[in-house]
């Protein structure tokens, strides 16, 4: 039975609004990214046996086709979706239980003693090889609300072996079989102004 591991974030509750400082772009100006400042993190009761965490935020509603559009020129909210990695931290000390607000902002995304900042997708998709946390930049003429799932594994090794510029990718194969527990918290985001008025 896995051990009930809770995340919560002094930012945002269960399935609330993300506050536009940790996103990328916000709805009034798209064309200005935003300060998308990590948000801040806990996590308790990790299981015994707990020798690491990894950290991430996904995004499960990503459009596979931007070219498709309904009669309103949005996305349709059945068109199939994909996943995005907006951001994965592994290998953070298992004495380490909480994160700031922001305290992966500086030029290399990652914090002394909060494990290894990975390639985002958002990188991948440049071919650059920028790591750490970029925030929600949801399409704006998406018909569908995104939800981003911060998410903490409560890890039985102490680190996990990885390749340079290691991708969520490589980490989710470099972790199987050693995942005690995980949770999740759900924030949403738009830069739709028909859905954010609703």
């Amino acid at each position: 039975e896995k051990h009930p591991v809770k995340i919560t974030s002094d930012n945002f509750k269960q399935g609330d609004f993300i506050p536009e400082a940790l996103a990328w772009a916000e709805s009034e100006r798209l064309d200005r990214p935003l300060d998308e400042l990590n948000p801040q993190l806990s996590w308790t009761d990790a299981p015994e046996g707990t020798a690491s965490f990894v950290l991430a935020c996904l995004d499960d509603d990503v459009p596979t086709d931007l070219a498709e559009r309904d009669a309103s020129g949005e996305i349709p909210v059945s068109q199939p979706r994909r996943r995005f990695v907006h951001w994965v931290q592994p290998n953070c000390p298992a004495d380490v239980t909480s994160i700031a607000e922001g305290a992966l902002a500086e030029e290399w995304k990652t914090t002394p003693g909060f494990g290894a900042g990975c390639i985002n997708d958002y990188s991948a998709c440049s071919g650059e090889t920028g790591t750490g946390y970029d925030g929600p930049c949801p399409p704006f003429f998406d018909a569908r609300w995104h939800y981003y799932r911060f998410m903490v594994f409560a890890l039985d090794a102490p680190r996990l072996e990885l390749p340079e510029n290691a991708t969520g990718q490589d980490v989710d194969a470099a972790m199987k079989g050693h995942v005690l527990a995980s949770a999740e918290l759900v924030g949403r985001y738009t830069l739709n102004p028909r859905l954010a008025a609703l």
